[in-house]
């Protein structure tokens, strides 16, 4: 994806637009590859068949969210509202790992999700020193780094059967944990000029999910959190909802949509962005 950012400035004012704008690119990507956060706990398989209550069992699930991002950025005092589409993320697309992983021993469980994700992008900024005459373009590189890393623990607070079925089990989870930002942003601006952002904060998250057996071999599967409370972001919340088809007691494929939320306040940048992250989902559980 190309940008192109234009403005009137002089030398006495150069160092604050530089930084304006640096802000406001360092958003922007924000905005572009939050999508990559995970579907954080909530997208694990059910137990394959009702499995002993005294045994470990371990999850392990890759998966990509094909994001459409919703965003309000405040840079500044400027309010710019923007929607970024899932081909524009990926165009950019230098590097990603999502992955979580849950292990669970009777109603206590543990969850752990670390996502990386990389940005590199080209684009043009157009300076204008002197009204009525031509803007001069300068080429700009991009490169953003991302880290989410989540973790937490869970309680089944209820574990109801399906009708008659043995084999078919309805559950009620609960959990809590943290879910800790890293957010880095360097810009070559092909001058002496080579701005470089860089934050970070920790979200506590509250929530519940619910997982039905609707047959043999389909579930699905509900999640919503609450969080941020001012601890890092304003307020955030998520909403799952997935589908699954189990190809074995090992293996399930799952299926779904996803909306993420989030009101975040830099006090050192003063940045301030809300978006709405909302796309299908999909992904493979490993369960052992």
């Amino acid at each position: 994806m190309s940008f192109a950012l234009g403005c009137r400035i002089n030398e006495n004012n150069l160092g604050g637009i530089w930084v304006r704008i640096t802000n406001m690119i360092r958003v922007i990507f924000f905005l572009l590859f939050v999508a990559a956060t995970p579907w954080v706990y909530g997208q694990t398989a059910p137990p394959a068949q009702n499995p002993p209550e005294n045994e470990w069992r371990f999850s392990v699930i890759p998966f990509m969210w094909a994001t459409t991002i919703d965003s309000k950025v405040t840079v500044g005092g400027y309010d710019v509202d923007t929607t970024t589409s899932f081909s524009d993320i990926w165009h950019n697309l230098n590097g990603a790992l999502m992955l979580h992983m849950e292990a669970q021993k009777g109603k206590f469980g543990l969850f752990f999700e670390p996502m990386y994700s990389k940005i590199k992008a080209d684009g043009t900024f157009i300076r204008q020193r002197v009204a009525n005459l031509p803007a001069i373009p300068r080429d700009l590189t991009l490169t953003y780094e991302q880290w989410i890393i989540e973790g937490g623990a869970f309680y089944q607070a209820g574990k109801w059967r399906v009708g008659e079925n043995k084999d078919q089990w309805m559950t009620l989870d609960v959990f809590a944990g943290a879910r800790y930002w890293s957010i880095k942003a360097d810009l070559d601006t092909s001058t002496l000029i080579n701005p470089d952002r860089s934050d970070s904060w920790v979200d506590p998250i509250i929530g519940a999910r619910f997982t039905a057996d609707l047959s043999k071999n389909v579930m699905i599967n509900f999640r919503g959190d609450i969080g941020g409370f001012g601890v890092g972001s304003d307020f955030t919340w998520n909403g799952l909802a997935v589908i699954g088809y189990r190809f074995n007691e090992y293996i399930t494929g799952l299926m779904g949509y996803r909306a993420l939320y989030v009101d975040y306040k830099s006090g050192t940048s003063r940045v301030r962005f809300e978006e709405t992250l909302h796309g299908p989902i999909m992904g493979v559980a490993f369960t052992f």
